[in-house]
């Protein structure tokens, strides 16, 4: 069995949030990773598209109106931004560049949109928490970060 030696193939990571405590300590890993390699941190927080059903509701066929969806949007992106400036003031505390920030409102699932963004991207390695927001969902359905390990085409390292 070949070991991978040669670290200069990684050239961006990939840390995926969801404002949760283990999605932010997986941030920090991110950040020294980053900044021991002396590669791009790059960070995506995705969201499942809520043009079709009301996220917070319980009904399966809740349909939202434009000015529902209107409002979810710009909540998603006012708590994105806060999450993406405590990131990336603690990115050049610790002399890292955040070069890339980005809300993704996805119809896949998370993990595939994860996923397909770490693909199209290149990047080298995502960072991702192990369990995020999902609760329930997570023993129902199965977490994001299992399937991100299991379809990544790139090491996945997951934080506790």
């Amino acid at each position: 069995m070949a070991i991978a030696t040669d670290l200069s193939a990684i050239s961006k990571i990939l840390t995926a949030i969801d404002g949760s405590q283990p999605s932010m300590r997986a941030a920090s890993y991110a950040i020294l990773l980053a900044r021991k390699l002396e590669v791009q941190l790059w960070v995506v927080h995705v969201e499942r598209d809520v043009g079709y059903v009301n996220p917070y509701s319980f009904g399966v066929y809740d349909l939202i109106t434009t000015d529902e969806r209107s409002a979810l949007l710009n909540d998603l992106i006012k708590d994105s931004k806060e999450w993406f400036e405590m990131i990336k003031a603690t990115a050049e505390q610790n002399k890292v560049q955040l070069t890339k920030a980005e809300l993704v409102v996805s119809s896949a699932p998370d993990d595939e949109a994860i996923v397909d963004y770490a693909k199209r991207n290149r990047i080298g390695v995502v960072i991702i928490g192990m369990q995020g927001r999902s609760g329930l969902k997570r023993l129902i359905l199965g977490s994001v970060a299992l399937g991100v390990i299991n379809h990544a085409h790139c090491p996945v390292m997951v934080v506790k």
